[in-house]
């Protein structure tokens, strides 16, 4: 019986791996599979802000600007040039909230946030911003 109890707790811990907040490679753009190893991560974020602008609609936009840390920022580049043509997701709680193509390598280190389905939200893109801060 015990024996039993401990596979459990062993297999329960084990498929629920914990997927870390930040940068993943899409591995197919029309069901937003990620590849399971992050390219970064939100510990990974130097400098996180929020920015606004209207847009064509005149409705206020939210996005989430940001800068990767100097000792990732090769890693990023890299990841970025091998991401060129295809797409790269920010997953959050599991999710992928944006995933945009990408068509440069990204030397900078900089990044944008601009979630699908609540960028014109400002509760919610505080929410998020506050969240991603507190996990730095």
């Amino acid at each position: 019986m015990w024996a039993a109890t401990l596979l459990s707790v062993l297999f329960a811990s084990c498929s629920e791996k914990q997927i870390k907040n930040g940068w993943y490679h899409i591995t197919d753009g029309k069901t937003l599979t990620f590849d399971s190893s992050p390219i970064v991560t939100t510990v990974d974020f130097e400098v996180l802000r929020i920015d606004s602008a209207l847009n064509s609609a005149n409705v206020m936009t939210y996005i989430i600007a940001g800068k990767i840390k100097s000792g990732k920022a090769k890693a990023w580049a890299n990841a970025t040039e091998r991401a060129i043509g295809k797409q790269i997701g920010f997953l959050y709680k599991g999710k992928v909230i944006t995933a945009p193509q990408v068509n440069a390598r990204i030397d900078s280190g900089n990044f944008q946030i601009i979630p699908d389905g609540f960028c014109n939200d400002r509760e919610k893109m505080f929410e998020l911003y506050e969240s991603l801060v507190d996990e730095r």
